[in-house]
């Protein structure tokens, strides 16, 4: 699409993606805000962290959770929140296939701390794969529409 005009069917597929992954972090991250002890407990039953970045992990992922989902919905700093989105979907699909090799059942802690059924992170593992194509679509994109960085001028006019 060098120098053609992207269709709006373009800027809204990607308005619609910013605003399910926005929304999907941002509700993903208000139980473990709620209770970072009990994520805490998920992290370190993934096996992976050393035990001094287990608490911090507990505290600070569910924070920037929060602020990409809410910077990617209003469309701020819309580049940076999806690169924070894709990065983590990345690292969350490293460690999910981590313990589907080593054979650990663990829970997620995504949405919720309830146990997880078993088999459950073959599926996990899938949705993570299509979220991420989702934010690889999205951070691919040229520019996002309708949000505050084209409303400002921070991105350009013409977008995918």
């Amino acid at each position: 699409m060098s120098g053609r005009r992207p269709s709006l069917i373009h800027r809204g597929l990607v308005l619609i993606l910013r605003l399910f992954l926005g929304g999907l972090f941002i509700y993903a991250s208000v139980h473990k805000l709620q209770d970072p002890v009990a994520f805490s407990k998920i992290i370190y039953n993934y096996k992976i962290l050393p035990g001094f970045l287990i608490n911090m992990s507990a505290i600070v992922l569910p924070g920037v959770e929060l602020v990409a989902g809410i910077m990617l919905i209003i469309g701020f700093m819309s580049r940076g929140a999806a690169l924070i989105i894709t990065a983590s979907l990345l690292v969350f699909i490293c460690a999910i296939s981590y313990n589907l090799a080593r054979g650990l059942e663990f829970d997620c802690g995504c949405f919720s701390f309830s146990r997880s059924t078993k088999g459950a992170a073959v599926d996990l593992l899938i949705r993570d794969l299509i979220f991420l194509a989702m934010a690889l679509r999205m951070l691919c994109a040229r520019g996002f529409a309708w949000s505050l960085d084209w409303l400002f001028g921070l991105e350009p006019k013409q977008h995918s």
